[in-house]
């Protein structure tokens, strides 16, 4: 059975068994959708107040106000997974240790109020053993509502900022790899002796060879990722021929290259990718050049059926309000 007819945009009326207000909550971005019995759920606010923008004592007014202005009413449960529950977000609430199950991330979501409204911030889930250190908050609610109707074990990628490579095995989370692909490709397009030369993830395409060229190139020597990255800059000095359009896809590609190599994948691995946008096709083009099949859904998606999961979860161990 593949990803995609298990979620699909026709599924959203599961999502709407319940009405609740479900909240993904960024370092850099809040979203939030309101979610009604028998209607499609309705995205009422979008804006880039992440936990960055709002100290500890602005959180709870900040959400109130987006709440009051679309006319929640003051009995709709509030479900906020990712960051308010770091330790700088509204009120830290501690990760959940592998292996996680959803039943594991709703027993130790955490109670918080803004103003009439009664809100549960979802916990993160973390591996530390065997000088094994890592975190996620967020992708958690995203990879359990992508495991929602039927795929229980495999490999999902969620590529971002951070891109986590999680393991899924009998509906439980396992283990994961974090990869800076994102914020590297921030740093050097911008703020690095290749940013005269790239103009950032808008110029990206995946279409030019420039991008699966060096994909390929760095899959098949992993060693010489950081070489390659100053030849962009070398090019650039050197050839009055080069497409100055193709600098930001090769850096693009170099950089997912080199984090698909550092990737353990089975040969029999079926890549479940959870994303939107470019950065779907870009993933998706790459993970191909490498030998694998990938099958795609809807990050928001995803979210929705997740959060929905996680409020009914709430109502069930009377953890939230009906």
């Amino acid at each position: 059975m593949t990803l995609s007819s298990i979620i699909r945009a026709d599924d959203m009326g599961y999502v709407n068994a319940l009405e609740f207000v479900g909240v993904d909550w960024g370092t850099s971005a809040f979203r939030a959708w309101h979610c009604k019995s028998g209607e499609a759920p309705v995205q009422i606010h979008k804006s880039d107040v992440g936990m960055s923008k709002l100290r500890r004592d602005e959180f709870a007014p900040y959400l109130e106000k987006v709440l009051l202005n679309n006319g929640v009413p003051c009995t709709a449960p509030v479900v906020i997974c990712g960051m308010a529950g770091a330790r700088e977000g509204w009120q830290e609430v501690p990760y959940v240790s592998v292996p996680a199950c959803q039943e594991d991330i709703v027993r130790n979501a955490a109670q918080v109020n803004a103003g009439p409204y009664a809100c549960t911030i979802l916990p993160g889930v973390c591996i530390a053993e065997e000088g094994r250190f890592d975190v996620m908050r967020g992708e958690e609610t995203l990879l359990f509502g992508a495991i929602s109707n039927g795929v229980q074990d495999g490999l999902f990628c969620l590529p971002g900022t951070h891109s986590k490579w999680c393991r899924i095995e009998c509906g439980k989370l396992l283990s994961w790899q974090t990869v800076m692909t994102g914020e590297l490709f921030a740093l050097l397009s911008t703020a690095s002796t290749l940013s005269q030369f790239c103009c950032g993830i808008r110029s990206v395409s995946i279409n030019k060879p420039a991008f699966r060229n060096a994909v390929r190139e760095v899959l098949t020597e992993p060693a010489s990722a950081i070489h390659k990255l100053f030849s962009i800059r070398a090019r650039a000095l050197l050839d009055p021929e080069a497409d100055t359009d193709d600098f930001s896809s090769r850096l693009s590609g170099l950089l997912i290259g080199q984090e698909i190599a550092g990737i353990y994948l089975e040969e029999s691995d079926l890549v479940f990718l959870i994303a939107s946008g470019p950065i779907r096709e870009a993933y998706s083009s790459a993970i191909r050049i490498s030998g694998y099949d990938v099958e795609t859904i809807a990050a928001e998606t995803s979210a929705l059926v997740g959060l929905s999961l996680f409020a009914h979860g709430l109502q069930t161990t009377n953890k939230v309000a009906s």
